[in-house]
């Protein structure tokens, strides 16, 4: 009786560690479908003379002769005034013809970078704004797009109106290309509505700040000059967004302005991807992370300070299923009914935002059909949470995603 009772309050003792970020997650469906319902009623009153600022389109380009071409036609059919924005091309270390492409467009500037040592994405991105700065090029505000991405033509629209409501700092809807090429893309889909869709508009709507997600991420100079992209980690965009945070900044989610992006399809192309999106910033521990925006929270009495603690301890979808699973085999066996009370209502609430998702953005059938597939993908990214990301191997530098067009 003993041990039985010891149990049951071990799984209790789970129940509650996980009961936390379900709340939160539901707190923010909540407000995702409010927002939502807010975004459709909108009536936007359209100037006669709009002030329109200027872009510089940033595109970071490793060996992206495959699908750069398919972001430049997209870029080409934008419907913001084209004497208002630029795109710029960093073909970094390239070995293919990159470069040549984007010069044989006739309009897109390109910039060669060479260096071994500093390779990535942040390496990529702090040095071509360098050059602007050099080559006094001077912009209001900086978009960074990924090579393998489309945009809509409204996207700089969604971004200006963000800007002149004083926004710094914003990121777009950012989520699949090839939905339907295979289960893995179609998962993908589903995890990205959460992660970029869901969490940031719940989280826009109770006045705090979404993440930045790197493509379609939007910087204002001022910001920039206030605090350089010194980012550097395989994770630059989320380290970037903790140190916004930590100086009270606050990152405005656009849902309307959507740049959708090319996933992997096989399990070689999620290994590399995963890999890196996982990987932690080792020069950033997590707890130190949250006791700093702990503390300043408290000093400024600022709300998104402490929110973004929240998020950024909210353990990964695949871990909280898992453990919702584990709870309720574990009442059952013991038979425990407040337990498993407990473990229905956690299930519910994750539930509950999973269907925030598939109401906010319905999904085509083949995304339905891929859930038979689910099992299989949450046991892959907790072998990669829990395993892989650990091994220095793969974590050490940045390996870019190879990628094919269906």
């Amino acid at each position: 009786m003993l041990v039985l009772q010891t149990f049951k309050w071990l799984l209790l003792g789970i129940e509650i560690v996980i009961v936390l970020p379900v709340l939160y997650l539901s707190i923010l469906s909540i407000s995702a479908i409010l927002a939502a319902r807010r975004l459709k009623k909108r009536s936007i009153a359209l100037s006669s003379t709009p002030q329109y600022a200027s872009f510089a389109i940033l595109i970071p380009a490793h060996n992206e002769i495959t699908v750069l071409g398919q972001l430049l036609e997209s870029l080409a059919c934008l419907s913001y005034p084209k004497e208002h924005y630029a795109v710029y091309v960093v073909a970094d270390n390239c070995t293919d013809p990159t470069a040549e492409l984007a010069r044989a467009s006739g309009w897109v500037n390109v910039y060669e970078r060479f260096d071994q040592e500093k390779r990535g994405k942040g390496f990529a991105l702090n040095w071509l704004i360098q050059k602007l700065d050099e080559d006094h090029l001077i912009y209001d505000a900086y978009v960074v797009l990924d090579a393998d991405s489309v945009v809509v033509p409204g996207f700089l629209e969604e971004m200006n109106r963000g800007l002149t409501q004083g926004a710094q700092a914003l990121q777009a809807n950012n989520n699949v290309l090839n939905v339907t090429e295979s289960a893995s893309t179609a998962l993908r889909w589903i995890a990205m509505t959460l992660m970029n869709h869901v969490r940031p508009l719940g989280r826009n709507g109770i006045g705090c700040s979404s993440t930045l997600t790197g493509n379609g991420m939007c910087l204002s100079r001022s910001l920039l000059v206030r605090y350089p992209w010194q980012s550097f980690s395989l994770a630059e965009d989320y380290q970037y967004y903790l140190s916004l945070i930590q100086h009270g900044e606050k990152v405005l989610y656009m849902p309307e302005a959507i740049v959708r992006s090319i996933m992997p399809s096989t399990f070689e192309q999620m290994r590399t991807q995963d890999i890196r999106w996982e990987s932690p910033d080792i020069s950033q521990p997590v707890w130190k992370t949250a006791g700093r925006l702990l503390k300043s929270g408290i000093r400024n009495r600022d709300l998104v300070r402490i929110e973004a603690i929240a998020e950024l301890l909210t353990p990964p979808l695949s871990y909280l299923v898992g453990s919702c699973l584990l709870t309720l085999v574990g009442s059952l066996l013991v038979w425990s009914f407040p337990n498993l009370i407990i473990s229905l209502a956690i299930i519910g609430g994750l539930l509950g935002y999973f269907g925030t998702a598939l109401y906010l953005l319905p999904p085509p059938h083949t995304v339905l059909r891929a859930l038979l597939h689910a099992p299989g993908f949450m046991l892959w990214k907790l072998w990669v949470i829990l395993v892989v990301r650990r091994r220095k191997k793969h974590t050490a530098e940045w390996v870019r995603t190879s990628r094919t067009i269906s």
